[in-house]
């Protein structure tokens, strides 16, 4: 089966005081690429994933985004000086006695001290990331081949129709051939004579000439060229896997088969069919370029 480089695949793991998502999209490039986005406390996990991402895609730009959420309660910590808060309740219980002072020395009172409770930033959650990260990316890693091979399916079935619409158009030119090649040969006699004005030529002089342009004329060969390609263009969509450069390079081939037939056959019918065919082609080459 082909897959598009087109398609998207998101996941999303939580446990206690942690959510961490996935994102990847994937879009068609030329070769294949990869963009990651982490956050500072997975960054040691972006080569492996990158590894991971180059033995399941060929082709394509891979844009990877991994955001990790933290709840509140799990990203600070507050710790009680307890030190200093004695002291404090034994000054001001000294501050109290010696001016003989009104007032309790109580909580509220107690709290106005801010450097009694520290509070931390932590660096990370209590739980492993790791294997939180690689469950989400698995699950995201399935739905983007998900999406790529459904919209394959789609492009298959497209290219297959525009082959055997070049095929029947192909046909046709087949069924063209031998009378453009009589109505060629009576032409050029018929204009032979016009310009020779009744004089007398060699017959078998005459023969070869037209021979010769009617050599020049033949399309079998691009015919027969042309159709060894569609039909290796559709043995590789129907074996599938990555194939989105081998079939640009027969498109290449096929365009320059049925230039080369255009030219050769000067037919008012075969350049319908020929038309008709760079049509299909035209959009062959813009589906191939989306293909892994």
């Amino acid at each position: 089966m082909i897959q598009s480089m087109t398609g998207f695949g998101q996941a999303e793991q939580c446990v206690k005081g942690c959510t961490l998502s996935v994102e990847i999209r994937s879009v068609n490039h030329r070769n294949f690429s990869i963009v990651t986005r982490f956050p500072r406390l997975l960054s040691a996990l972006e080569e492996p994933v990158k590894k991971k991402l180059q033995a399941r895609f060929d082709r394509g730009r891979i844009d990877l985004s991994v955001n990790l959420l933290l709840a509140p309660e799990s990203q600070k910590k507050m710790t009680l000086n307890v030190e200093s808060a004695a002291s404090y309740y034994h000054i001001l219980g000294e501050l109290k006695k010696t001016f003989d002072l009104p007032g309790e020395i109580d909580l509220a009172l107690m709290c106005q001290f801010r450097d009694l409770i520290s509070v931390t930033e932590t660096d990370a959650p209590e739980v492993s990331l790791e294997p939180l990260l690689n469950k989400a990316l698995d699950q995201a890693i399935l739905a983007l081949e998900k999406m790529r091979k459904a919209e394959g399916k789609a492009l298959l079935s497209d290219l297959l129709a525009r082959l055997d619409d070049i095929a029947k158009q192909l046909a046709v030119v087949k069924g063209q051939e031998k009378e453009v090649i009589l109505s060629r040969q009576s032409r050029l006699q018929t204009r032979i004579s016009e310009l020779t004005a009744g004089m007398t030529l060699d017959p078998l002089r005459l023969a070869q000439e037209i021979a010769i342009f009617a050599e020049r004329s033949d399309i079998s060969e691009e015919r027969t060229r042309l159709k060894i390609h569609l039909d290796q263009f559709k043995k590789m969509l129907r074996k599938g896997g990555p194939i989105g450069r081998s079939l640009d390079f027969l498109l290449q081939e096929m365009f320059r088969e049925v230039n080369t037939l255009s030219a050769k056959s000067g037919d008012s019918s075969i350049a319908m069919a020929v038309v008709a065919m760079k049509s299909d082609l035209e959009k062959m080459r813009e589906q191939v370029q989306n293909i892994a």
